[in-house]
């Protein structure tokens, strides 16, 4: 497997454990791995990765500590993964494959798996059930925006090529001053910009395990709805809208002020979906209000098991049996607990 052409980028913060982790369950593989660390201290595990391409920037935020390693990047293609994931390596093989054979696409992912760890082993229940198959295969970049927000599921963590991922990051930063931080705004405009530079194919493949934490950034960072709508965020959403417009204008040569409309009628609709209407009004006030503890258990139980009756018998969603990726995986879980 020459997995050569592909660069993975892990931005690691203050999980050493885990990122040693996924640094040996990727050490057989010819990836080229850059690790961009935020941690308060230096990886004390280097030693044991003489190849690993190591970047220490002490609490910086995450835009600039990717930004800071983008002349580091010498391949074709290039995929995040999380320092607590597992990105299959056979996978990303596949990913690039299909994108060599279709250079209109711009990215390519498979379907993921979440995993919990429990006493007597790991559970793995299937993540973004309603994303099968989804191929963003618009011919402008106008359309794909508006296709993306039905079904969404994030394309971060996709196998996208290089050229772009460089352009993107290059373009929030100015100088060395982000023109935006908040992490939701940095995951839409990777969403974003790539869907404006090419299409986007969820290939039916076993693509990645993503472990279940209800302590990360994603569940204390100020949401979409708060930075669109405070003054205080009023400049970086702002900044935010500049770069995503200007980008939109000169992908399809369309006026600023229709793409501008377009892509704030996005924001302020993110997605469509087939939920009841009166569920989606419980779950809005839930999100305003602060579910409670148990009533957060009960949501994450119903949509365990409604994935686990979605994708019954699927080759792609390996939770209620095995295969040699889902055991690499566990392995590895359990070897560097």
């Amino acid at each position: 497997m020459d997995l050569g052409s592909v660069s993975v980028v892990i931005p690691a913060h203050n999980r050493p454990e885990k990122l040693r982790r996924l640094l040996h369950y990727y050490s057989k593989t010819n990836l080229q791995i850059l690790v961009s660390d935020s941690s308060d201290v230096p990886f004390p595990y280097l030693s044991e990765f003489p190849e690993l391409q190591y970047f220490h920037f002490p609490k910086e935020q995450f835009l600039l500590k990717i930004f800071k390693i983008l002349p580091s990047i010498h391949t074709e293609y290039v995929v995040y993964c999380a320092d607590d994931d597992f990105i299959v390596p056979q996978a990303i093989e596949q990913a690039i494959l299909f994108l060599d054979m279709n250079p209109d696409y711009n990215s390519a992912q498979g379907h993921y798996l979440s995993y919990e760890i429990k006493k007597n082993g790991v559970d793995f229940f299937p993540a973004f059930i309603r994303n099968f198959e989804k191929d963003t295969n618009q011919s402008y970049p106008s359309e794909r925006l508006l296709e993306y927000k039905n079904l969404y599921a994030s394309l971060l963590y996709s196998v996208i090529r290089a050229n772009t991922f460089i352009e993107m990051y290059n373009k929030c930063v100015e100088g060395e001053t982000l023109k935006f931080k908040n992490l939701f705004l940095a995951e839409i405009y990777f969403n974003f910009f790539s869907l404006m530079a090419g299409k986007n194919k969820t290939l039916p493949i076993f693509y990645g395990a993503r472990e279940k934490d209800y302590h990360s950034a994603t569940y204390s960072t100020v949401p979409l709805s708060i930075i669109r709508s405070t003054p205080r965020y009023a400049e970086e959403y702002k900044s935010f809208l500049d770069i995503v417009v200007n980008e939109l204008v000169s992908k399809q040569n369309i006026a600023a002020e229709i793409a501008k409309d377009l892509i704030v009628g996005i924001l302020q609709d993110p997605k469509k979906d087939h939920i009841h209407p009166l569920k989606r009004k419980l779950l809005n006030f839930l999100n305003v209000c602060g579910p409670s503890e148990l009533m957060k258990k009960y949501f994450r139980y119903k949509y365990k098991v409604k994935g686990l009756k979605i994708t019954k018998g699927m080759k792609s969603y390996p939770c209620t049996f095995s295969n040699p990726e889902k055991e690499s995986i566990i392995y590895f879980i359990s070897a560097y607990k």
